[in-house]
């Protein structure tokens, strides 16, 4: 072989250890500083992108907020946060003075705090509940109308058991149920009751014995 054939083949040996080298030392680190920078750029959009979608959704709840804030009154009034016992004496009144009946008995029991497992399908916690009966007398007609009033009234009321009766002159109906108190964050709870709200049959044999009198005066 001769010498020139010997310089060209080193030449050529040599050109591609410097390429080799230009590539390890140079190309291929930009070419991985772009591919991090590409993948970076990928997840700011995507950052980018999520904060969008929370400022639409944001956007949406203040535009709907006045009707939220008037559903949130309602709700107040269903489920208060403190018992306001007097204020659903006077809507009882009413009730029953609208379906031509008149109150007999009124009486609330002790608060319960209802069993968190009975509320895991609402989404809420620490709804208190107040056992409550209620009785009134009057035409059949208009104490059937007093039920159904009472327990789509302004004040949520839950009917478990209820049973009627008759004397001489009129007939009569007792309820027997819970009211709701969703105290604010913070306030004193009650003893938990696992039996509260569950439900029930209801009993519709005649009573026997005269409703005892009213643990509160119906209002005038």
């Amino acid at each position: 072989m001769s010498i020139l054939r010997l310089w060209i083949i080193g030449a050529a040996f040599v050109a591609a250890l410097l390429l080799l080298g230009g590539w390890f030392l140079g190309v291929q680190p930009r070419l991985a500083e772009a591919a991090a920078a590409n993948t970076e750029r990928q997840g700011v959009a995507t950052v980018n992108a999520q904060y969008e979608a929370v400022l639409v959704e944001l956007r949406e709840l203040s535009e709907n907020l006045p009707q939220l804030e008037r559903e949130l009154e309602d709700l107040r009034v269903e489920i208060p946060q403190a018992p306001e016992l007097s204020t659903l004496l006077g809507q009882l009144n009413q009730l029953a003075e609208a379906s031509g009946v008149a109150l007999n008995e009124v009486n609330a029991d002790p608060p319960v705090l209802i069993a968190a497992e009975q509320l895991e399908p609402l989404g809420i916690t620490d709804l208190v509940g107040i056992p409550v009966r209620v009785g009134a007398i009057g035409p059949p007609e208009g104490l059937a109308e007093f039920m159904k009033a009472a327990q789509f009234g302004p004040r949520l009321m839950w009917v478990g058991r209820f049973s009627t009766g008759d004397d001489a002159d009129t007939g009569k109906v007792t309820l027997e149920g819970y009211i709701f108190v969703l105290p604010e964050e913070g306030a004193a709870l009650p003893a938990v009751d696992a039996g509260a709200v569950e439900g029930e049959q209801p009993a519709t044999e005649p009573s026997e014995q005269p409703s005892s009198e009213p643990s509160a005066s119906p209002s005038p």
